[in-house]
């Protein structure tokens, strides 16, 4: 090959090759950015990594609800199914105990169910009145699976399906409660059944929303 046309042939390699990267450099995918606050900031959180996405559900009046909902506040959250025999009924007395203890603060409560064929609006309404709380500041919600999955998928759990060797209705679901920052970031999660993670919990909601 001509010296010529083989400087040249290589020249032109090299333009197509740096026009490719700078191309995909300016227009690759960008993370989704959320609003600054400190829970980022502490690169000890195993779990800054986890977060909620973006969702539409339903709320149990029967209101479209989104993500909007958990920004720039403090929320603790739980994943729960009204007819759930096994875990949820403790889940969600440690949910009404925090709620108790932190009334005084600005922390808001957040409970998903992740049965939407049979948890309507009007099913986890009912739920809700039963606990005698403050709706405004303990909100249940609902709404289909893949979204549900979706928001799971963030905070690095699954939904198992119902087990139909159960005479009742198991569901497989995540048994922690989850402590957002104002960026749906995760700052921590706590095991409902520990009184001393309970604790700790309560202690970390009077010094983030208090």
């Amino acid at each position: 090959m001509n010296q010529r046309v083989l400087i040249r042939s290589i020249t032109l390699m090299c333009i197509t090759f740096i026009g490719i990267m700078i191309f995909w450099f300016t227009n690759k995918p960008q993370p989704a950015q959320y609003p600054d606050t400190p829970t980022l900031l502490d690169t000890d959180n195993p779990y800054n990594s986890l977060f909620i996405p973006a969702f539409n559900l339903t709320d149990s009046a029967g209101n479209a609800v989104d993500q909007s909902i958990l920004d720039d506040q403090y929320t603790l959250v739980d994943f729960f199914y009204t007819s759930c025999p096994l875990i949820c009924p403790g889940m969600t007395a440690a949910m009404k105990q925090v709620y108790h203890a932190t009334a005084n603060t600005n922390l808001n409560l957040l409970s998903i169910s992740i049965d939407p064929e049979v948890d309507t609006p009007q099913v986890i309404a009912n739920y809700a009145k039963t606990l005698d709380i403050d709706e405004s500041r303990w909100r249940f919600i609902t709404g289909d699976i893949e979204t549900l999955d979706f928001i799971l998928m963030g905070l690095g759990f699954v939904i198992g399906a119902p087990n139909p060797d159960q005479p009742y209705r198991d569901i497989s679901h995540p048994s922690t409660l989850i402590l957002l920052g104002p960026d749906r970031h995760v700052i921590a999660l706590y095991r409902y059944t520990d009184p001393e993670e309970l604790q700790k919990l309560i202690k970390k909601a009077h010094e983030l929303a208090g």
